[in-house]
Order: C-alpha cells, then sequence, then structure tokens
C-alpha cells in the first residue's frame, strides 16, 4: 500500500482516519498539523511535522500523497493552495466509505471525504476537496462545487447546484433544480424552496436569508 499522510489533526481527522482504515487502500504515515505538538498523538497516529516541512516529510516517509482533513470549507481551500505551491506534485486521494452509495456516471474529484452511509445518485458531479458527513444524500444530476460540503442527514433533490465555498449544514432538506450560490451557508433544519444567492446565511422553514458573509468566513467554530 502506498504511503499517505493526513494533512489537519483537529476531529475531521478523527473520521477520516476510520474511513481510510476501513477502505484499506493506503497506509497512513502520520498526520502533520499546526497547533498540536510534534510527536504527539492523535487518534492513534503520531503528529510528523508542520505544513511549511512537507517536502522534507515526503522523501523522510517515501509519501505517495495524502488528504486534507479540515472541516472548514476555507481551511481546505487555504491548506491545498499551500501544499501546491510547496509541493506541486502532491498527490490528493480520496476518502470514500465503503458503505457509500455511487450511482452510474457519478464524477467525483480529488481530495473528496464521504463518510458512511452517503449516497452520490446517477450523473452528479462531485467537486474536488468537497465533504460529505454521515448519511449524506446528493439525488441525480447535482453539481456540488469544489470545497463545497453537506453535513450528516440533509438531502439534495434533483438537479440542485450547490456553489464553491458553500455549506449545507444538519438535517436540510433542499427541493429539485435551485441554486445555492458562492461562500453560502445553509443553517440546521431548513427546507430551502428558492435559489439562495452567493455570500449570505439563510435559515429556516422556509429558509431565508438572515445576513451577509464575507469571503473567506468561517462557519465551523
Amino acid at each position: 500500500m502506498e504511503n499517505i499522510i493526513l494533512i489537519g489533526g483537529g476531529n475531521q481527522a478523527h473520521y477520516t482516519i476510520d474511513i481510510i482504515e476501513k477502505e484499506n487502500k493506503y497506509n497512513i504515515v502520520g498526520i502533520v498539523d499546526s497547533i498540536h505538538n510534534v510527536g504527539s498523538d492523535r487518534f492513534g497516529y503520531k503528529v510528523i511535522g508542520r505544513l511549511e516541512n512537507i517536502l522534507e516529510l515526503i522523501k523522510r516517509h517515501k509519501i505517495y500523497g495524502g488528504i486534507i482533513s479540515i472541516g472548514d470549507n476555507w481551511g481546505r481551500y487555504y491548506v491545498s493552495e499551500q501544499i501546491k505551491q510547496i509541493a506541486p506534485n502532491f498527490v490528493f486521494i480520496n476518502a470514500i466509505h465503503p458503505s457509500v452509495i455511487i450511482g452510474n456516471h457519478v464524477e467525483i474529484g480529488c481530495g473528496v471525504v464521504a463518510m458512511a452511509g452517503c449516497i452520490f445518485n446517477p450523473m452528479s458531479k462531485i467537486g474536488d476537496f468537497t465533504f460529505f458527513a454521515t448519511g449524506a444524500q446528493v439525488e441525480h444530476d447535482c453539481v456540488i462545487s469544489n470545497f463545497a460540503s453537506i453535513s450528516a442527514g440533509s438531502i439534495t433533490g434533483g438537479y440542485v447546484v450547490l456553489g464553491k465555498y458553500s455549506a449545507i449544514t444538519l438535517g436540510v432538506t433542499v427541493v429539485d433544480r435551485l441554486s445555492i450560490g458562492e461562500n453560502s451557508v445553509i443553517g440546521a433544519g431548513s427546507l430551502v424552496v428558492k435559489n439562495i444567492p452567493d455570500n449570505v446565511l439563510a435559515y429556516g422553514n422556509p429558509c431565508k436569508i438572515i445576513r451577509k458573509r464575507e469571503s473567506g468566513e468561517k462557519f465551523l467554530k
């Protein structure tokens, strides 16, 4: 098996590790993290270094590639850009739980994390560095843009477009043929029945715009 690393030692690393171990396709060498001490243990694996040392780590541990285990959408973007600058040939793998159902003609990008029970129905397009929590359901012909995320138990109808960096949080339903713009967040338990523009926080049943969001604004605390 090829050697890989995880970039990010927070809670997302915990279930990303679980997925990779269940897939049994890669050997996890360790975790690269900016907060926890080098040598400390995170979910059964050691923190082996910092992002700025990634070229040295690749050489030392014969690393094939890895995955960004960071929950915040903008956080994944910033880290992916750093890695591309430092190590342009770095391979971003996917972590797809064995229980995930993938329909015919589904396109899946790189750096994708999909937890147990997710469903990607036929003709859907799953962008790079996207994240899907437990039981997220993407219906047919949907487009999930790069760095977007769908949280546990949320469902999109057919032909839904989720914009770059945007997040559908817990237990949301988005009806068919709607679009959610870039950098927008849909709050937990919402029912989305009309298009949502870029750069807003929206929630409710029916979902309503609450306020504007800034570019790069985090939604996970």
